[in-house]
């Protein structure tokens, strides 16, 4: 089965593609109008996809602009191969769920993942954290109106909370992780919380 994967990267820039080692798989990087910096360790490993790697520069600003320019490529694929394919957008935005449940009910296996180490055939691990739980716990007994809305004030309030037990790199991770577990969810860069506890 041919597998497409979407990439939001105006949503998710630390990417690795050491994950994807299939043949039958293809990937299409939206990038933003004004993202103008691409790391060379990525473009180096995209160079080994030779053509299963296309990079897509959106023309013009706007609100969900890039979205609507993956929505419409999500459509393209579906059309264009019939069922005998998997669509995967990789994108911490919850607002392509509702799309991605309206493809999947015409049979088009598809679904979003919040990094490429969720991929069935990946060989990396998810990110994880010893303390992703105490985080976790902590944000449970916040009222959620109170909860940090975006990834720069979740990523301060861990720091606060772990002070000196945890470098940049493991917060990032604590943070992946909640967004894999689906305890986060991201829509127009405000944050979401799935918790036990919604206050």
């Amino acid at each position: 089965m041919k597998r497409f994967i979407l990439i939001d990267f105006e949503n998710i820039q630390k990417l690795d593609f050491e994950p994807i080692d299939n043949a039958d798989t293809e990937i299409i990087v939206f990038v933003g109008k004004s993202q103008n910096k691409i790391p060379f360790h990525l473009v180096e490993k995209a160079q080994t996809m030779g053509n299963r790697i296309r990079w897509l520069k959106i023309a013009g600003d706007g609100k969900n602009n890039l979205d609507f320019h993956i929505a419409f490529e999500l459509g393209r694929l579906s059309e264009r191969s019939q069922k005998d394919i998997s669509l995967i957008i990789l994108s911490k935005d919850s607002g392509y769920d509702s799309l991605i449940k309206y493809i999947n009910d015409t049979g088009i296996q598809t679904k979003r993942i919040a990094n490429l180490a969720e991929l069935s055939d990946s060989k990396k691990l998810p990110p994880s954290s010893k303390f992703t739980d105490y985080i976790v716990a902590n944000l449970n007994k916040i009222d959620n109106q109170k909860r940090p809305r975006t990834r720069g004030t979740l990523k301060k309030h861990v720091e606060s909370l772990l002070r000196e037990k945890a470098n940049a790199g493991e917060i990032d991770s604590i943070i992946e992780e909640m967004f894999i577990k689906g305890i986060l969810t991201q829509t127009n860069n405000r944050l979401k919380y799935i918790l036990d506890s919604q206050n």
